[in-house]
C-alpha cells in the first residue's frame, strides 16, 4: 500500500458543491464503438439540429464512446457497459437541454447517466473545470453558498460559506432555491444555478427561497469570495478554539498561523476546541494535514477502490499542537467529507472527543478524468476509510456525545440523496450521552484573535448590520463545549468518556 502525503488533488466544487474530494487525471489513447454504443452514435443523431458538421459529430461520438471506457476503467463499481448504454438511448427523448449541437446532447446524456449511478458523478465541460479550479483556490465571485440537487430536482443549500452575502442574508441549509432572477431552477442542473449566480462584483441577484411551508424572494450583491477558512479566538481565557469552514489550498497555512498565535497567547490551554460545523469538505490533503497539526504519529485516512483494494494512506508526520490538551471536536449534520474525515481521525487517534450532531456521511471519492475529446468525467472511484478501517459513505461520523437543538428539522443526508451509494462497514460506535442544547446555555467570553477579530468582507453596511445581529445569538453547542471542560451540563461525562477515548473505544 503507499503512502502518499502530498499530490492527490482532492477537490469540492465549492457553491456547486456535491461534497466530493476529486483527484485529477488525464486520459488518452485511442478508442472505438462497440455494436452497443454504435446504436447510441445511431440514435442521438436524431436530436442534434440540422446545421451539425461532420466535424461536430466526429468529436461528439469519440466524447461518449471514451467516456464509457474511462467510466468502465475506473467506477467503484463494475459497470455493466450494455445496460449503461441501453440506458442513455432511453434518455434520449426526455433530454432537458437548450444545446441541440453534438456535443451537448452527448453531454447532456453523459451527465444525466452519471447522476443516475450516484449523485457525485457527473460530466463537466471545458467551463466547469475552470470554476472547479477557481473553487480550489479559495476564491470566486458569488454569493457564496454550497448547493447541490435533491430528489424533486430542486436546487437544495447545503450551508452558506461564513461571512459571504448568502450568510448575511440569513439563508440556512436545507432551503431550496425555486427560482434565481426569476429563472425557474426545478430539473435544472446545478452547473447552471452556479451560472446564474456567479456574475460582476456589486451586481444583485434575487433568489426565491423555500422553506418548510414560507416562500419568499432574498437579493444579495454578489461579492468576491476570497473566504479565510479558519477564524480562532480565545474563551474564558484559557481555552484555545479554532474554527475550520471548508479545506482549500490556503487553509493549512491559515490554521498554522492562528495555531501558533494561540499557542504564544495561552500556552498551555485547559482544552482545545475544534469547531467543524457547517464545513462541507473540499481538498483531501489539506483536511489530512490539518489533523496532522495535532497528531503526532498514527494513520490519519486511507482510500480503498474497486473491490476494496488499498489504494494510498496518510500518514501522520508532523508535531503535535497542544500535546496532551484534551481536546472536543464539534460536528452537525452539515459536516461532511473531509471535515468528517478529520473527526474520526482525531478520535480514532484518541486526540478528542465529539460533540454535536451526526454527520452528513459523504465518504466517497471523486476522480476529475479529463477526455481527450474534450471535457471531462467527475467520477466516483472509492471510499476514504478511517483509522480503524471504517467507512463514512452513507453512515456519518455518530457524536460520543450528541446535542440536540431545539429548532432541529429534518435534514437530508448523503443516505437520503437519489441514487446515494449504499453504506457500507459503519463504526459501531454509540452515542454515550445526549441531551438538550438549550440546556448548557453559559454566558463565555470570547474573544477573536488575528484577522478573524475584525470583518474584513466587503459587503454594505445593511449586510454588516446583519451580522453584528447574528453574533448576538446565542450558540449553545459551543457553550455544551465550553461546559465538557469546566462545571458544565457535559461536565459530568468528561470522566467517563475521557478513558475511553485514550482506549480506542
Amino acid at each position: 500500500m503507499a503512502v502518499l502525503r502530498k499530490g492527490i488533488l482532492p477537490i469540492l466544487l465549492a457553491v456547486v458543491i456535491s461534497f466530493a474530494g476529486t483527484r485529477l487525471v488525464a486520459c488518452a489513447g485511442p478508442v472505438w464503438p462497440s455494436d452497443d454504443e454504435q446504436q447510441f452514435l445511431d440514435a442521438y443523431r436524431d436530436y442534434v439540429d440540422e446545421s451539425a458538421t461532420s466535424d461536430q459529430y466526429d468529436r461528439a461520438d469519440k466524447l461518449f464512446v471514451e467516456a464509457v471506457q474511462v467510466l468502465s476503467d475506473n467506477y467503484v463499481e463494475n459497470i455493466d457497459r450494455p445496460a449503461f448504454v441501453e440506458r442513455a438511448i432511453a434518455s434520449l427523448p426526455n433530454l432537458e437541454t437548450d444545446d441541440h449541437t453534438p456535443d451537448g446532447i452527448v453531454g447532456a446524456v453523459l451527465d444525466e447517466s452519471l447522476h443516475d449511478l450516484d449523485p457525485h458523478s457527473a460530466y463537466m465541460t471545458d467551463d466547469m473545470f475552470r470554476r472547479l479550479q477557481e473553487s480550489t483556490e479559495g476564491s470566486f465571485a458569488g454569493v457564496g453558498i454550497v448547493i447541490s440537487q435533491d430528489e424533486d430536482k430542486l436546487i437544495r443549500i447545503v450551508s452558506p460559506i461564513d461571512d459571504t452575502p448568502a450568510a448575511r442574508a440569513g439563508l440556512q441549509p436545507n432551503d431550496r432555491i425555486t427560482h434565481i432572477d426569476g429563472h425557474e431552477m426545478k430539473g435544472e442542473p446545478i452547473a447552471e444555478a452556479v451560472r446564474l449566480m456567479r456574475g460582476r462584483i456589486g451586481d444583485p441577484v434575487t433568489l426565491s427561497i423555500q422553506r418548510k411551508q414560507e416562500n419568499f424572494d432574498v437579493t444579495v450583491k454578489r461579492a468576491r469570495i476570497e473566504v479565510p477558512s479558519v477564524t480562532a479566538s480565545i474563551i474564558d481565557n484559557d481555552l484555545a478554539y479554532i474554527r475550520v469552514s471548508r479545506f482549500d489550498a490556503s487553509t493549512l497555512d491559515q490554521t498554522r498561523e492562528y495555531l501558533e498565535m494561540l499557542e504564544n497567547r495561552i500556552g498551555s490551554p485547559r482544552g482545545v476546541i475544534v469547531d467543524l460545523r457547517r464545513n462541507p469538505g473540499g481538498l483531501l490533503d489539506s483536511a489530512a494535514d490539518i489533523a496532522d497539526q495535532f497528531l503526532s504519529k498514527g494513520l490519519i485516512v486511507a482510500t480503498e477502490g474497486r473491490g476494496e483494494r488499498k489504494l494510498r494512506s496518510y500518514e501522520a508526520d508532523s508535531s503535535d499542537y497542544f500535546d496532551g490538551a484534551p481536546m472536543a471536536i464539534l460536528l452537525d449534520r452539515g459536516s461532511a467529507s473531509g471535515a468528517e474525515l478529520m473527526a474520526a481521525a482525531l478520535r480514532e487517534n484518541g486526540r478528542g472527543v465529539i460533540i454535536g450532531e451526526q454527520s452528513f456521511g459523504k465518504g466517497s471519492m471523486q476522480r476529475i478524468m479529463p477526455l481527450t475529446s474534450g471535457g471531462g468525467l467527475k467520477i466516483t472511484t472509492g471510499y476514504y476509510t478511517t483509522p480503524e478501517n471504517h467507512i463514512v459513505q452513507g453512515n456519518g461520523v455518530v457524536p460520543d456525545i450528541e446535542v440536540k437543538l431545539p429548532d432541529a428539522e429534518e435534514f437530508e443526508r448523503e443516505v437520503d440523496l437519489e441514487h446515494a451509494l449504499p453504506p457500507r462497514r459503519r463504526d459501531p460506535r454509540k452515542v454515550l450521552a445526549s441531551m438538550d442544547a438549550a440546556s448548557c446555555e453559559r454566558d463565555i467570553e470570547v474573544t477573536r484573535i488575528g484577522k478573524s477579530a475584525t470583518n474584513d468582507n466587503p459587503l454594505d453596511a445593511e449586510g454588516d448590520g446583519e451580522a453584528k445581529a447574528k453574533e448576538l445569538q446565542r450558540d449553545t453547542v459551543l457553550e455544551c463545549a465550553v461546559g465538557y471542560f469546566s462545571d458544565g451540563k457535559l461536565a459530568v461525562y468528561r470522566d467517563q468518556v475521557e478513558p475511553l477515548l485514550r482506549a480506542g473505544l
